[in-house]
């Protein structure tokens, strides 16, 4: 009996520290799950690029340029005798200048010439951690330079971006009058909006995990996001041309975007919905009437 007696407040005791400890377990292991996350979630996609330039064009030639905070950028330049009109491509995240061979290879037979890239951490140039569009802008930036070195002046330079390099070039140009005429096929335009309903499908995870994803790729990896709104600096383009393209069956970037941004973006810009294609799915689902559409854009708004 006096066991018994004495075991009760042995067990009660243990219930009370199970009890105390399990809040701050808890909170250790969403803390780790978040940092894991976001290490993942943010680290570089690099890998070699499948697509041969013979593939792409003859005359490609292998290209690199290196960006003001000492990134080399590694991809493929497609030059024409003329040197007249030159369309930089832009790929999403995750991806590579392979996303784009295609559109390139078709743009070039119709008389421009092409820059095909690989943005940093993808592909094959450097190493480093995807940041949605804000360090990524720098290597915009080290490509108009390359360009204006090669005596490409701004008004005869065209940007071609696909998802989240559709928005870099939207964020770039903004501030940087030197882009003056762009296509954006499915831009995101508030990627805190965007990644409330797109975060959780990358990272397997609940949406409560969603803050402490943010907050440690923030704090943890100086990857910030929730300022990146595309959308609300878009006038700073003032009339410079924009034809967006969005499929209406996107399930990355909703459609609602590009609208939002268009709107923004005022008389200047041309915005295409195209019913039943998914996310930067117009080219592939269209090629013809895609490459047709931006040569005639192209031609309309860059200088001779």
């Amino acid at each position: 009996m006096d066991q018994s007696v004495q075991s009760a407040p042995r067990w009660s005791r243990k219930g009370k520290i199970v009890a105390i400890a399990s809040p701050p377990l808890l909170a250790l292991v969403y803390i780790v799950i978040s940092l894991i996350s976001a290490n993942v979630l943010t680290h570089a996609s690099n890998h070699k690029d499948e697509i041969a330039p013979q593939a792409i064009g003859a005359d490609a030639k292998v290209w690199s340029t290196r960006t003001s905070d000492g990134i080399t950028l590694r991809g493929l330049y497609l030059p024409t005798p003329e040197h007249r009109k030159l369309i930089v491509l832009v790929h999403g995240m995750g991806s590579s200048r392979d996303e784009m061979a295609g559109l390139g290879r078709d743009l070039h037979a119709r008389g421009f010439d092409i820059l095909l890239f690989d943005l940093r951490g993808h592909g094959e140039s450097d190493p480093s951690r995807l940041s949605m569009g804000r360090n990524e802008r720098k290597d915009l930036r080290a490509v108009l330079a390359w360009a204006k070195h090669e005596g490409y002046t701004p008004d005869r330079i065209g940007w071609l971006g696909y998802s989240m390099g559709a928005a870099t070039i939207l964020m770039e140009g903004a501030v940087n009058p030197d882009f003056r005429v762009a296509i954006l096929d499915s831009p995101f335009g508030d990627l805190p909006d965007l990644l409330n309903s797109q975060l959780p499908k990358h990272s397997h995870l609940p949406k409560f995990f969603n803050p402490g994803i943010l907050f440690a790729a923030h704090r943890a990896y100086g990857i910030r996001t929730d300022d990146i709104r595309p959308s609300r600096s878009a006038s700073d383009w003032r009339g410079r041309p924009i034809l967006l393209i969005h499929g209406e069956a996107d399930t990355t970037v909703p459609v609602r975007q590009s609208r939002e941004i268009a709107r923004t973006l005022g008389s200047s810009c041309t915005l295409v919905t195209l019913p039943g294609v998914e996310h930067v799915e117009a080219y592939r689902s269209n090629p013809k009437e895609y490459v047709d559409r931006a040569q005639a854009f192209f031609n309309e708004h860059l200088g001779k």
